[in-house]
């Protein structure tokens, strides 16, 4: 998934981000797009505000969120970008 998100080395990347008081799931991953092209091609399109089909979101270890994108983050939350594997 690096690869598809522009980074030099393949396996897992760990960003630490600062946030703003009670920022919102749907404004990092906005925020994240606004500085990695990428990001927005493979994984969340703002204009749409939606995630890729092709990945699955999970947030301390949840991956059902009552809030979806309005959940609120707090210091210390991880979230989690896995790759919707297909094939036969």
């Amino acid at each position: 998934m690096a690869d598809r998100l522009g980074f030099e080395h393949p396996g897992p990347v760990i960003l630490e981000e600062p946030l703003e008081d009670g920022e919102s799931l749907r404004h990092l991953l906005t925020r994240l797009s606004a500085r990695f092209s990428h990001f927005s091609e493979n994984l969340f399109d703002p204009a749409t505000q939606s995630l890729s089909s092709e990945v699955s979101l999970v947030l301390n270890n949840h991956v059902d969120l009552p809030r979806g994108m309005d959940t609120k983050l707090k210091d210390g939350d991880r979230v989690l970008f896995l790759p919707i594997l297909a094939g036969g």
